[in-house]
């Protein structure tokens, strides 16, 4: 099993620097905020270099198919010799990314003074999908795949007032692209008992397997090494087709508008860092004090 870098000193670390089994996420929409459980202690969070959104071939409808891949440069696997063709043939660069398991939560309301109503506790969040015809319905549980910068570190602020997988996090996310922000907000709820809950999970998937097949260099050379030169492998454009576009700007604009909103997450200069970091101390503050 692949030693991958794990805890806040890799998170921290990361944020200084700038066909897989199908995997459950929870994602976070523009002015959203989801109630969720970490099930994931922060030292348990692996800190990869990946590579998301990869076209690897086409549906009869002709979609695409898309693929994650961890590339084999990653500190914790061959380091900067390692084979990635993505880098070398496609110069689609790969992303420092942190992963942890959680579970959504919906809240549970009771009456409080007057008509305002106050939260009391919270329920075990459902998803649905079908198979075979028939709906089935699962508890929300999901990786949660996000920046060092912009999510995991602020969230490992949080470790020095209590573990985040024995808290409840409203999660709230501001902005779409290079303006995301995630706020976390402690809501002094307890945690749920989950371990039946996630025992049941782990019998249909296993997060640290899914890892390392995303890491495996088998998968990649068989997925990537039979595609042509020049194929379109990721909605955004590569380095080189942005140099061999006509016209500069419209390049950029095609950019902004195509590349996946988590690709855009990287820190923009080491003062907005800053800022950020003082910020979120505050906030620690403040919850330390309530």
């Amino acid at each position: 099993m692949a030693n991958f870098r794990r805890g806040a000193d890799a998170i921290a670390d990361a944020a200084t620097r700038g066909t897989s089994k199908f995997a459950p996420t929870i994602s976070f929409e523009a002015g959203e905020t989801k109630y969720v459980q970490f099930l994931t202690s922060i030292e348990e969070v692996p800190t990869v270099l990946m590579h998301q959104w990869i076209i690897v071939g086409h549906r009869e409808d002709g979609s695409e198919i898309f693929e994650r891949f961890i590339s084999r440069r990653d500190p914790a696997l061959d380091g900067p010799n390692g084979y990635d063709e993505l880098i070398d043939r496609f110069e689609q660069q790969p992303t420092q990314r942190c992963i942890a398991l959680a579970i959504e939560l919906k809240p549970q309301y009771g009456k409080g003074s007057g008509s305002r109503k106050t939260l009391v506790g919270f329920d075990i969040e459902e998803r649905q999908f079908e198979r075979d015809g028939e709906t089935i319905t699962v508890p929300a549980i999901g990786l949660i795949i996000e920046s060092p910068f912009t999510f995991y570190t602020h969230l490992a602020q949080f470790e020095d007032v209590a573990p985040i997988n024995e808290t409840v996090f409203g999660v709230k996310r501001t902005g779409k692209s290079t303006d995301t922000t995630y706020t976390f907000l402690p809501t002094g709820q307890d945690a749920l008992d989950l371990d039946e809950v996630v025992e049941e999970f782990y019998e249909s998937f296993n997060p640290e397997e899914w890892l390392e097949d995303l890491a495996d260099e088998d998968r990649m050379r068989e997925l990537i090494g039979s595609l042509p030169d020049g194929a379109k492998v990721a909605r955004y454009p590569s380095k080189k087709e942005k140099k061999g576009a006509k016209g500069g700007s419209r390049s950029t604009r095609a950019r902004k508008t195509a590349e996946p909103e988590e690709e855009m997450n990287e820190p923009a200069d080491e003062e907005k860092q800053e800022v950020r970091k003082q910020r979120f101390a505050d906030l620690k503050k403040n919850v330390v004090k309530k």
